[in-house]
């Protein structure tokens, strides 16, 4: 686990007197130091990086630290055990949460459609996830959003993921990235924003293509407790977000520049091509669509069938902290 390198800047501040997480000796607003673990950083995580450059956060008392996990399925251990406050990652893990009898919520949503393609070498043969069959596919992590998808589609084609399929662990970025050019997978789920790149270089296709599939994919998942327990904050929290979410759709100039902050590597034409599409698929105001939260509960439960149903109503905070 490594922390991401896109800590606030008042978080970096603090840091460099040695006083991170405790409040300044001025007579700025104090703030509180909030940890976010990440589950995969792509451009879902826009909003939350607006909601930080326009002094957003930091004017409601807020210091955000983002920690990067390797897939879903670590972050929601992380968030479950304690470590981070917060897990960034799929609505999924409110549904397995809340089957557990914890107190996750949905506190914000961030991105409205799924966010990841399958992708195999340019000379392979398969064309679907049927041609797959008896293969090897690889998820970022066991129990994720990217494992529950996989699942699902192997479901929708009449198969059987356990007896059909090697679903490997792979990792995210270089990792997945390695794991498919070596041959340790056949065909491995790559987020949306690092297609680009693997399509320049006419050495992969997609197999499968869920980018069009609205899902709620990427939201902020806190507690119920830590809600009732600081009412103010996460009504703060939650109409930054919002704020920021709204800001993205009419100020192209500050969808741009938040992308650049997250990809500083990024070419001027791979950033606007990134925010273009951020400012397609996010969330415009911070809300979770009910077909999004739906498609999810159907992916997860095909993938899971011991699980029980949950109300949108009974897991969505964010309706009743941003009205």
């Amino acid at each position: 686990m490594r922390r991401a390198t896109w800590i606030s800047r008042s978080a970096a501040m603090l840091a460099a007197v040695g006083l991170l997480g405790l409040a300044m000796p001025t007579s700025a607003r104090s703030q509180t130091l909030l940890k976010f673990g990440v589950a995969a950083v792509n451009e879902g995580m826009l909003p939350l990086r607006v909601a930080i450059d326009q002094g957003y956060l930091k004017s409601a008392g807020i210091t955000a630290e983002f920690i990067d996990f390797k897939g879903g399925g670590p972050t929601v251990q992380g968030f479950a055990g304690g470590s981070v406050d917060f897990c960034v990652c799929a609505a999924d893990h409110v549904l397995r949460l809340a089957n557990r009898g914890f107190d996750a919520r949905i506190i914000s949503g961030l991105d409205e459609f799924h966010s990841y393609l399958l992708v195999a070498k340019a000379d392979a043969p398969f064309t679907d996830i049927a041609s797959l069959k008896g293969k090897r596919v690889g998820i970022t992590s066991p129990g994720s959003f990217t494992d529950n998808t996989v699942r699902w589609t192997i479901s929708k084609a009449g198969l059987n993921a356990q007896r059909d399929f090697q679903l490997i662990g792979a990792g995210v970025g270089a990792a997945m990235r390695a794991a498919i050019e070596t041959g340790q997978v056949d065909a491995g789920v790559v987020i949306v924003t690092e297609l680009p790149s693997y399509m320049r270089t006419g050495k992969f296709k997609v197999v499968v293509d869920w980018r069009p599939t609205r899902y709620a994919a990427l939201v902020v998942i806190g507690r119920q407790r830590w809600a009732d327990a600081n009412p103010q904050m996460a009504r703060d929290l939650a109409q930054s977000i919002t704020k920021a979410a709204q800001l993205i759709q009419t100020d192209a100039a500050v969808a741009m520049k938040g992308i650049k902050s997250l990809y500083p590597h990024f070419t001027d034409e791979q950033t606007k091509e990134t925010a273009d599409a951020a400012r397609a698929r996010l969330s415009k105001d911070g809300s979770v669509s009910q077909q999004g939260f739906d498609t999810m509960v159907e992916v997860v439960m095909t993938s899971d069938a011991t699980l029980k149903k949950v109300s949108q109503s009974e897991v969505d905070l964010q309706p009743k902290l941003v009205k």
